[in-house]
């Protein structure tokens, strides 16, 4: 069934239309990613398509009832609340089932058949929502996301921008909806964070359309590629390495079609031309007539646009030693994150520097760029070591002045025509560099941050989550002239695709340690799959040690039937309590069924989830049996 359609909508801001008759559909289970470059209009396409902003012509029909969970309808974070509180209050959509539900249920009783329908249309919401179960899903995808029971006890007023970022997402997903918007969701994400949304987006009961530019995330979750550009949106089935396949070929084949249509207008002219006036008139002419008759094709306008960096030469030679932390604690405050950490960076290398958030990734890389200084231990650096550093915050940009004026402060001696010709390469063109630097969007700060930086000649480079806000196409660059930098690079990314592309090894930042993982992240991933999975199979086996015990001490006894002891009251809604039983039941199998699964039993947080879901059933499972014995 259809969810809701955009038909040739058409939005402007100014004289320019940023969506130029553009048209989509959505329906039940879609499961679609959104990619364009920067300014091409997907917000704006995601906002219409959500009924925060209204078009200028066009259309937007939707179905009636439509739940829509958006992070534009974030309600606002007001000091004093906690993390945990604030999320189980959401947006208050779920209470509001709650109440409506209990309201119907109530009709229920005298066997209204109204009653009955709208009670079933409002289930379906409820469930994505968690259901009865929603608080325990607040707390499970809390933790999914990274907060740990301090993290969730804090208060909202004291969170970081990519904390909120991770509340307010938290919030999305456990809002009853029938249509889940996602924009960006895995900026402020780690890597099991990013492998804990793919996981609960497949699962999704509704639909989910998310803007992305992480492109294993898309090949992860999505089914169907929409592309905005040129005001229009173009869909493409399957993930996103499907739709480059695609996208390749379309361009490909239109590439032909227009020559090909072209070579045989140029050939058909020149005959015209020499035939028009000689014994051959009348052919000539019945070719004119015949040929302006052909729909002519437009140029097809090729690959999109990508940065095309050259990141500068770099001094040193291979095997020589860059930098090298010996013995090295790092603290923030009287917080420890990292005790006796030992590595080497070598001249050419590209090293990941990963882990989960909170782990000390960040403050390590500061610290190699010699901004601070360690705790205790030594970080040793090459003579003349020239280190460009990249932070994710853009705290570098000013805040007044346009782009040109941005990368001018740098050196005044430097002409015009150069400049421009450097902001080029970062796609600024034309007027975009008269841009003021506070209207521009996160991806063009994030492009002119890289702009700034790379002004410069460095031997290191320090780069800190620096595809955050890039799109497609800028990723892509950047991946390409990170790979041809003939320097050396450490880079914090939870971008896999790009660490999986340039990284020769991986250092992994837990629990205090810096572990090396020369293979680089397929061997990374690995080895923690592996030690994940031998943690959970010793889990299980105590659970059910424990499972054995108990039950050897109080063995369970059968329920007495409620119906035989007189004691039912509304026999629907003893029906519909028998019946949630057996979903119980079969949801609890299908759990631990789940929990044996190789990619489930190799992932920490994936069972941490299904582990939580399995107490979860268990204590709702009693619950009905206590309310079936004792039906009032």
């Amino acid at each position: 069934m259809t969810l809701v359609t955009l038909e040739k909508i058409v939005r402007r801001f100014g004289e320019h239309p940023v969506l130029d008759g553009l048209s989509l559909r959505l329906d039940e289970r879609d499961r679609i990613g959104v990619i364009g470059d920067n300014g091409a209009g997907k917000t704006t396409m995601i906002r219409i398509l959500a009924g925060i902003d209204d078009a200028d012509t066009g259309a937007r029909n939707c179905r009636k009832d439509l739940r829509i969970a958006y992070g534009a309808q974030m309600p606002k974070m007001p000091p004093g609340t906690t993390v945990l509180e604030y999320a189980r209050r959401g947006t208050g959509e779920h209470d509001g089932l709650v109440q409506r539900m209990r309201d119907l249920e109530a009709r229920l009783a005298h066997h209204d058949e109204q009653a009955l329908r709208d009670y079933g249309q409002l289930q379906a919401a409820f469930e994505t929502g968690g259901g009865y179960d929603h608080d325990h899903q607040v707390e499970g995808v809390l933790e999914g996301l990274g907060f740990d029971e301090a993290g969730r006890n804090k208060d909202v007023a004291v969170l970081s921008g990519g904390e909120q970022s991770r509340v307010q997402l938290a919030v999305l997903m456990t809002t009853p909806a029938d249509l889940l918007i996602l924009d960006e969701p895995t900026n402020h994400l780690d890597l099991a964070g990013i492998e804990f949304v793919e996981g609960f987006v497949r699962r999704y009961s509704g639909a989910v359309i998310v803007v992305s530019h992480d492109r294993s995330f898309l090949d992860e979750i999505a089914t169907a590629i929409v592309e905005v550009g040129d005001g229009i949106a173009t869909r493409y089935k399957g993930n996103f390495s499907h739709y480059s396949q695609q996208r390749d070929l379309r361009l490909l084949t239109e590439s032909r079609q227009w020559k090909n249509q072209r070579d045989f207008y140029d050939k058909e002219m020149d005959y015209i031309r020499r035939n028009m006036a000689g014994q051959h008139s009348a052919q000539a002419k019945g070719r004119l007539k015949r040929l302006q008759r052909v729909q002519l094709l437009d140029k097809p306008k090729g690959p999109r646009r990508s940065m095309n960096l050259q990141l500068g030469e770099a001094r040193g030679r291979l095997g020589q030693t860059v930098i090298e932390a010996e013995d090295l604690t790092v603290a923030i405050g009287q917080r420890t994150l990292i005790e006796h950490g030992e590595f080497r960076v070598q001249f050419g290398e590209v090293v990941a520097l990963l882990g989960r958030n909170g782990a000390g990734k960040t403050t390590l890389l500061r610290l190699l760029a010699g901004i601070g200084a360690p705790k205790a231990g030594a970080i040793k650096r090459a003579l003349n070591l020239r280190i460009g550093y990249f932070s994710q915050d853009k705290s570098d940009l000013p805040q007044d002045g346009t782009v040109l004026e941005a990368i001018r402060a740098l050196d005044r001696t430097v002409d015009e025509k150069t400049l421009r010709d450097h902001l080029a390469l970062f796609l600024f063109c034309g007027d975009d560099v008269d841009k003021p630097v506070a209207d521009l969007s996160g991806g063009e700060k994030q492009r002119l941050s890289l702009a700034r930086m790379l002004r410069t000649e460095f031997d290191l480079l320090c780069l800190d989550e620096p595809t955050n806000h890039l799109d497609v196409s800028g990723t892509e660059g950047l991946e390409q002239a990170l790979k041809e930098y003939p320097g050396t690079v450490v880079v914090v990314s939870h971008d896999r695709r790009l660490v999986t592309q340039i990284a020769d090894r991986v250092l992994w930042v837990e629990a205090g340690r810096i572990r090396t993982f020369d293979g680089g992240f397929e061997q990374c991933q690995r080895v923690l799959a592996e030690e994940r999975a031998e943690r959970v199979r010793l889990d299980t086996e105590e659970r059910e040690k424990a499972a054995k015990k108990a039950s050897a001490q109080a063995p369970a006894s059968a329920p007495t039937r409620a119906l035989e002891t007189g004691k039912v009251r509304n026999p629907l809604m003893f029906q519909k309590l028998e019946e949630r039983i057996m979903q119980l039941e079969e949801q609890l199998e299908a759990t631990r069924t789940a929990m044996m699964e190789p990619d489930n039993y190799a992932s920490t947080a994936k069972m941490r989830v299904l582990q939580q879901q399995e107490i979860d059933l268990k204590a709702q499972l009693q619950d009905a049996y206590s309310n079936w014995e004792n039906w009032q």
